[in-house]
This record gives structure tokens, C-alpha cells and sequence, in this order.
């Protein structure tokens, strides 16, 4: 049923189910999907919403809408309703509509919208969103990402897994970033630590830590779904929710904005049969975002490349690929031999 899904669509529907067993119903429902699109495609929420409180606010009207019932056991698979059944054949008419040869988050968010009643249309109908609106916005697709699951690159899988499991990043696998998809983006995810002295924090500082502990429980949370451990997802799950409230009662005390949605340190790319002014035209994107530097790999020349604010372009021929902080170092030699 899923072929022509893309991994994030797929990814939508599995943090639909898994929202939909956390509050207690019997089906996934179209607020569920909807609660896994924004989590799934934080990019896609950004432009549509401008701010983590709209999305914050979506997240309470559909918490409030049912009485909560008992969690479900997530190994339970839970049916997918009526409407959400009628959004996914939509979301594909969508796709077919722009030529489009995978059914992607772009296109599960036009299939919500046709299905005018449900009450995710609700949702995002009062917040500006229409059919036409977004149909307008819709991009023609990216050129395909060179293909990464290559037996040649399965040594920078095991690299990232490896440094992933020693702390301090976060690897996402296809990830928006400056509206183009990176193969991966790293992110520095270091736990934070309580204030030490136990001094009175002011606002802002305390601001900031709370969105620490979010990202981090976050990040826990989907790596954790991921693994199909959900326990331990439940646990991140609740405690996410927690810190959320949390943030939403300093922000209204002190009259604080949220932070913006964190920049990736580094992006990764793999570029195969591309014109060079076309990736560089995308590192530069990336860079202008915030992106501290970006790592090209050429598997057929066995080259590698750095793009960096002060340095620009350069190719590495010292065969180690490396950042300061948090230390990354990649052997190249993991990868092209």
C-alpha cells in the first residue's frame, strides 16, 4: 500500500498511529496524521506556521477535543478511520496532480485539507490554511537525491550510528534545511545540565534551557519510535508534554517568543551526476541558514569536499574529515575503500 510513500510521509503515518494509541483511540483519526506531519516535517511547519506556539496551539485544541481515554498498547495496530482512509487516496490524487512520482508530507497536508469536515481541516482552516492556499505553494519536485543506501555507504551509516551512540549529535536523515533536503544533518543534542550553583536563572536563560530539554527528549522520543522501543517512547512522550507546558507558562509570565527551531552544524551531502554550480549554489543556502559547514562526498572520484563560511569550497586530500566542536572526525578511507 505504501510503495510510492516517501520515508517522511511513511514516517507521518507511523507518529499518527503512535499520537493515536497515546491518547487513547481506537483509530487514527485525522488530527493523529496531522500531529505526525508536524512532527515528522518540522521544515513544512515552519512555513506554514511561522512559530513553535502555532503548532504548540494545534497540539492543545486536539488534545482538548476527546476525553482522553486509556493509552493503547503500541502493539496494537490501530486502524486507520473513514476520513483518514479518504485524506491518504487524496494526498495521492495530489501527487498525481503535480507529477509527482512519490507521495510525500506536502501531499498528505493537501489530502487533509480536501477532506473539508474532518477536524484537521478545522485545525488548520482557522489558522489561514485553505486548499488553494496550499496547492499554490506546492514546488515542482527536487531533482532525486543521489541514492546513500549503497553498500559503499554503509560505513558512513555505521561512522554516524557510532559517534551517534558516544553523545552529543543528532544525525536526520533527508532533512529540510533553507527549503532544500539534505542527505543528513547533524545536530549538536548535548543533555543540559541543571543550573550547578543553584542561582535564580533570568528569564531568557530559563527559556533556553527548557528548549534544551525539549530537543533532547525529542530527539530521544523518535529514535526511540524508530527502534520500536516504546516504552521508551511513552516515557519521552510524557515528559515532552511536560517540558511543553512548561515553556508555554514562561513564555505567557514573562511575555517571551519561543526560540526558533535549531540550525543544523553540519550538513552532509552526496553528490553523484550533478552540475557543480547547482551544489554550490546549495551549500551557499546552507550556510546562509547557519549551517557551520557542509561535507560533500563523491563516491565515483572518491573525492571529498568542505564548504565553510571563511574557506568556501575546498576539496580535502588529507583523507580525514573533521570538526572542532563537538569533535566529529570521519575517516575517508570508512567510506571510499
Amino acid at each position: 500500500m505504501f510503495e510510492r510513500y516517501t520515508e517522511k510521509a511513511r514516517r507521518t503515518i507511523f507518529f499518527g498511529r503512535f499520537e493515536a494509541s497515546q491518547l487513547g483511540s481506537p483509530y487514527v483519526e485525522t488530527e493523529h496524521l496531522l500531529l505526525g506531519l508536524l512532527r515528522e516535517d518540522k521544515a513544512l511547519a515552519d512555513r506554514l506556521f511561522r512559530s513553535h506556539a502555532a503548532v504548540e496551539s494545534i497540539r492543545k485544541e486536539i488534545e482538548g477535543h476527546r476525553a482522553p481515554g486509556e493509552k493503547v498498547s503500541t502493539s496494537v495496530d490501530l486502524p486507520l478511520s473513514h476520513e483518514c482512509k479518504r485524506v491518504l487516496a487524496y494526498g495521492a490524487e495530489e501527487a498525481e496532480r503535480l507529477n509527482h512520482k512519490h507521495i510525500d508530507t506536502e501531499h498528505l497536508l493537501l489530502g487533509l485539507l480536501r477532506e473539508e469536515k474532518c477536524f484537521a481541516a478545522q485545525l488548520l482552516g482557522e489558522r489561514g490554511l485553505t486548499l488553494a492556499l496550499v496547492r499554490g505553494q506546492a514546488q515542482p519536485s527536487e531533482p532525486p537525491l543521489a541514492q546513500d543506501g549503497s553498500a559503499s555507504f554503509a560505513g558512513l551509516d555505521q561512522w554516524l550510528a557510532e559517534r551517534e551512540g558516544r553523545g552529543g549529535i543528532c544525525a536526520v536523515r533527508h532533512k529540510r534545511v533553507a527549503n532544500r533536503t539534505t542527505h543528513f544533518a547533524i545536530y549538536a543534542v548535548d543533555q543540559p545540565k541543571e543550573n550547578e550553583k543553584g542561582q535564580a536563572m533570568a528569564p531568557a536563560e530559563k527559556l533556553a534551557q527548557i528548549q534544551k530539554r525539549i530537543d533532547f527528549i525529542v530527539e530521544g522520543m523518535e529514535r526511540a519510535i524508530a527502534n520500536h522501543e516504546f516504552e521508551k517512547a511513552r516515557f519521552y512522550w510524557d515528559e515532552e508534554r511536560k517540558e511543553r507546558e512548561n515553556l508555554r507558562l514562561l513564555c505567557a509570565q514573562f511575555n517571551l517568543e519561543e526560540p526558533p527551531p535549531p540550525v543544523p552544524l553540519l550538513c552532509i551531502e552526496i553528490i553523484r551526476d550533478e552540475r557543480f554550480s547547482e551544489v554550490q549554489k546549495r551549500c551557499d543556502d546552507y550556510i546562509a541558514e547557519g549551517v557551520t559547514q557542509v561535507w560533500l562526498l563523491d563516491p565515483d572520484l572518491k573525492r571529498a569536499y568542505t564548504v565553510t563560511k571563511t574557506e568556501g569550497l575546498r576539496e580535502e586530500k588529507g583523507g580525514i574529515l573533521q570538526i572542532a566542536n563537538p569533535p566529529l572526525e570521519l575517516d575517508l578511507r570508512r567510506i571510499f575503500d
